[in-house]
């Protein structure tokens, strides 16, 4: 996967919440890559060809077992765990459901594989789970909603719409292992972190900011918040000790060998990579994907800080205020 791809994958995520009486969220609906999945790329797999999410040590810290999610542990924001799509009929939505599916590009499948871009993980894109979205509010008259996802979501009724930024793509393992040069006027002098692929998620989050703030003037009633992904994550790559990253900001907790505990021949799940002993003193779970105490940092910041425009706070205030939120 290269940078462009990683863009892609991260810029994915969003997140759908309904509104309870009191005016705040009591459901989640999701859309996006392995950086949301619950379960789905699991769950559209053959059983001779299972994902890495599908072994351990992924789940290990809350599950014990592996689930779909690439992570140690859960998504929460102190509600019931999302449930994702393709877990069978016969089960309620009411507190949310998750279309995310690792791998998931924004272009379509086709678009991209008639340009010579191959997908190896899915042929699921943006355009897949949204028409999963219209079908289960066909079948689910109950579950209404109110975070939404851009123009076409927000002719469906759209209250409210979360959107991230990038994350700085330059702190990941996979990415400073597979650009490692020995020029260190590449790397932050702070951070350690890759300088020219923070620029890229920098310029792409400034694009995105005017987008919403365009898409804010065509359609004044409807709450666009921009999540700073970036700064949020920013802090502990910065300042790690104060956030219990004590065994290397920059190394992934499972994987194998070199500086950053990553590398693509063996990546976590496959032999002979190994999980450290406490995911909660590293932020990087398998060099992509953050670990469950880096996406409750993440959570924090985003629903109690100032990484949000508007604020959470403004928006719902007591939903910052709640104790057991984690990643979204």
């Amino acid at each position: 996967m290269g940078v462009a791809d990683v863009i892609v994958v991260l810029m994915l995520i969003i997140s759908s919440l309904s509104k309870s009486a009191s005016g705040c969220y009591e459901s989640i609906i999701s859309f996006g890559d392995s950086l949301a999945d619950t379960g789905n790329l699991l769950l559209l797999s053959p059983s001779d060809k299972l994902p890495r999410s599908a072994r351990l040590p992924y789940g290990e810290t809350f599950f014990h077992h592996p689930t779909g999610r690439y992570s140690d542990g859960p998504d929460s924001l102190g509600l019931p765990l999302v449930q994702p799509y393709l877990g069978g009929d016969g089960r309620s939505f009411s507190k949310g459901v998750n279309f995310a599916v690792a791998g998931a590009t924004a272009l379509d499948y086709e678009y991209l594989e008639k340009r010579g871009i191959h997908n190896p993980l899915t042929n699921v894109s943006l355009g897949t789970q949204l028409d999963w979205f219209k079908q289960i509010l066909a079948k689910h008259s109950d579950l209404q909603l109110s975070i939404l996802y851009y123009q076409e979501l927000i002719k469906l009724g759209a209250e409210t719409m979360v959107v991230p930024g990038n994350f700085p793509i330059g702190c990941l393992p996979v990415y400073l292992t597979q650009y490692m040069t020995s020029n260190g006027k590449d790397y932050n002098s702070k951070t350690g972190c890759l300088n020219w692929l923070n620029k890229i998620s920098e310029y792409y989050n400034e694009l995105l900011r005017k987008e919403l703030s365009r898409i804010r003037e065509l359609h004044p009633n409807v709450t666009i918040i921009y999540a700073d992904s970036y700064n949020v994550a920013l802090r502990f790559y910065l300042y790690p000790n104060e956030f219990g990253f004590s065994k290397g900001i920059l190394r992934a907790c499972c994987g194998t060998g070199g500086i950053y505990n990553y590398n693509a021949s063996a990546e976590c799940g496959i032999v002979p990579s190994t999980s450290c002993d406490d995911p909660s003193s590293l932020a990087s779970w398998d060099g992509m994907h953050f670990t469950e105490a880096a996406y409750r940092v993440i959570a924090q910041g985003l629903l109690e800080g100032p990484y949000t425009t508007p604020q959470f706070r403004t928006v719902c205030p007591s939903i910052s205020r709640h104790p057991g939120f984690s990643s979204i």
